[in-house]
């Protein structure tokens, strides 16, 4: 079985409501799905994380990566993987975001040949679900009481664990973490993503904060340049003050290798179709597993959660964590788009059962959710404010 033809699509849908963190303001969900095809009239289906330049990734995929697998063997996963990886290196993070749609989709195509789930070809055969935290494109800033509005509706609907946006200034983090957990009471974990807002002392000041509040923990409080990004996070780490969860934008491996090397981090946060596929991914819950760091995967909208449900499951029990979820009562690109989106039922997310990743895309669908130019999260890479220095 040879693969014959490599397809790539963007889609596009906004958000019914504006998101803001500290890395900027979300109005609408992007996706790139990529689709794997084979001599045999048999496809699988993937997704690559955009990078926020989805049609540079999308360009690396058709003009790099996809000549580079054609004709290869669809059922030799681990080398099309080593192929694509070698022969893109010097493209860095963005080849091995482009490479994991391509990865997914032949694990697919290996479960539709198979007649197996693929978290059952992981290893997660006896794994049907798995609990879930609110993440994602909710919990923004804005004001104090909408927010735990929002917290506590989440909490009735039996999530167990949700992250609000931080980067509001460190005595605002502190606030707003605070009121939640006693809003929520014990039986909710609280985390805060601080989207790469802040300097070391600033860092230092919330992170004490956040800790005598009781956060669950605290997410990558600083840019992603990548020596000094796992420089700092080793020594937050180090620090003991509250735990330090990143690694939704470390890429592979060998990323996530230097950054254990570095102090680590309490909770590793890879995603599938970031960090080289769910090949690259279930690496790296091993690569934690021995190193003893709790796995909780990151995950995007659509096609994208249901390949990281399908790792979450693989992942070994003893530091499998909590899997993000953005429990966004309108999403398109979650149930439109395919035909058996994940269910949510009482704080967990049901593993799919069919085979491969046990969901189609609903073509037609497709065709009403066209790729809309222009930024995802306007203001996106703009250089960090300092509260001495505002703009």
């Amino acid at each position: 079985m040879k693969i014959s033809a490599i397809e790539t699509y963007l889609v596009s849908s906004p958000l019914d409501v504006i998101w803001k963190t500290g890395i900027g303001t979300g109005t609408r969900r992007d996706e790139l799905l990529v689709v794997v095809r084979t001599d045999e009239g048999l496809y699988g289906l993937g997704s690559s994380y955009h990078s926020h330049a989805p049609l540079a990734v999308k360009a690396i995929i058709d003009e790099k990566l996809a000549p580079m697998a054609l004709g290869e063997s669809a059922l030799d996963i681990q080398g099309v993987w080593e192929k694509l990886y070698y022969g893109s290196v010097y493209l860095g993070a963005s080849a091995v975001s482009a490479m994991s749609g391509i990865d997914i989709a032949l694990w697919d195509i290996l479960g539709k040949v198979s007649g197996q789930p693929v978290a059952r070809l992981l290893g997660g055969g006896g794994v049907e679900k798995v609990v879930a935290y609110v993440g994602c494109m909710v919990l923004g800033h804005k004001p104090l009481e909408e927010l735990l509005q929002e917290a506590k509706s989440y909490a009735d609907q039996g999530y167990r664990a949700i992250k609000v946006r931080g980067g509001a200034g460190v005595e605002r983090d502190i606030e707003v973490v605070r009121a939640a957990r006693e809003l929520l009471g014990p039986k909710v974990d609280v985390m805060i993503d601080m989207n790469a807002s802040y300097s070391w002392p600033e860092a230092l000041r919330v992170a004490k904060g956040l800790g005598e509040v009781g956060a669950f923990w605290m997410e990558d409080p600083f840019d992603f340049t990548v020596a000094n990004h796992h420089v700092e996070v080793g020594r937050l780490t180090r620090a003991g003050l509250v735990p330090i969860a990143s690694g939704g934008n470390v890429y592979s491996r060998y990323d996530v290798l230097n950054l254990f090397k570095q102090g680590g981090v309490d909770f590793i946060t890879p995603d599938a179709v970031k960090c080289g596929g769910i090949s690259e991914a279930i690496k790296v819950a091993h690569l934690a597993s021995a190193h003893n760091i709790l796995v909780a995967p990151h995950t995007l909208s659509g096609l994208g959660q249901v390949a990281n449900v399908h790792f979450a499951a693989a992942i070994p029990s003893h530091v499998r964590a909590h899997v993000e979820w953005d429990p966004s009562p309108k999403n398109p690109l979650r149930d439109a788009l395919l035909t058996n989106p994940i269910k949510f039922e009482d704080g967990y997310l049901h593993v799919p059962q069919g085979p491969g990743l046990g969901t189609d895309i609903n073509w037609d669908v497709l065709k009403e959710l066209p790729f809309d130019t222009g930024e995802e999260i306007s203001g996106h890479g703009r250089p960090r404010q300092r509260r001495w220095n505002p703009a």
